[in-house]
């Protein structure tokens, strides 16, 4: 019987009393979070200059994590694929083969 004992509290001179908690105001984790791959972004950015080729590259190693592959650098809980594959270019874990056309 905790209904009876509860009701008398919940409403005042019966009228609903609304209860308001405060919200911390915290950074908006969204964007720190694409801060951080931005970052991330123009680091490699300076491992593997060729745009197409970095993309190409991560696109690569986000697909095999995604599979299951296991990170060869420390990671977070909170971190993506795509920042991973990123840690890694930066951390000389990944290199990359040009097959050039030789003529044959």
């Amino acid at each position: 019987m905790l209904a009876p004992q509860l009701a008398p509290s919940a409403v005042t001179n019966g009228v609903p009393v609304i209860l308001q908690f405060p919200i911390p105001q915290v950074r908006d984790p969204v964007r720190s979070l694409r801060h951080m791959t931005t970052q991330l972004l123009s680091e490699a950015a300076q491992v593997i200059p060729n745009q197409q080729l970095l993309i190409n590259v991560v696109s690569k190693r986000v697909r095999q994590l995604g599979l299951g592959h296991r990170p060869l650098v420390e990671t977070t809980p909170r971190m993506s694929l795509t920042d991973i594959a990123l840690k890694e270019i930066i951390a000389g874990k990944l290199t990359y083969e040009s097959l050039e056309a030789d003529g044959a």
